[in-house]
């Protein structure tokens, strides 16, 4: 099997089909901005990759368009409830269970339409 595996992966990278993600990181304080890096191991296969550079980016496309995952208050906020509750998703709400912190954001969203 591992031998068949090998080679439909090696006809994908051919074929431009194999997909690879951008090594990413972005600077608290220059949102948009962001580097682009080739300096760091593949996911994929944990090699180092060919190049060492750093190239200069702006992302649009993250869930965080205004920039607020690096406005003070909120990441303020987010420390706060790291040292209270501890950091990871937690998995979802009905599996879970639904957490003091789901019903004040849902109170504070909700006072806003009132």
């Amino acid at each position: 099997h591992s031998e068949s595996f090998d080679c439909a992966l090696s006809a994908m990278k051919a074929n431009g089909e194999y997909r690879t993600f951008c090594h990413i990181d972005r600077k608290r304080g220059s949102f948009p901005q962001a580097a682009n890096r080739w300096d760091v191991p593949s996911a994929q296969t944990g090699e180092a990759l060919r190049e060492e550079r750093e190239e200069g980016i702006t992302v649009w496309c993250s869930n965080d368009y205004p920039g607020m995952g690096q406005h003070e208050v909120v990441t303020s906020a987010m420390s706060t409830s790291i040292s209270e509750f501890g950091a990871g998703s937690g998995g979802t709400r009905n599996i879970s269970g639904t957490t003091s912190l789901h019903v004040n954001l849902e109170r504070e969203l909700a006072d806003l339409h009132d």
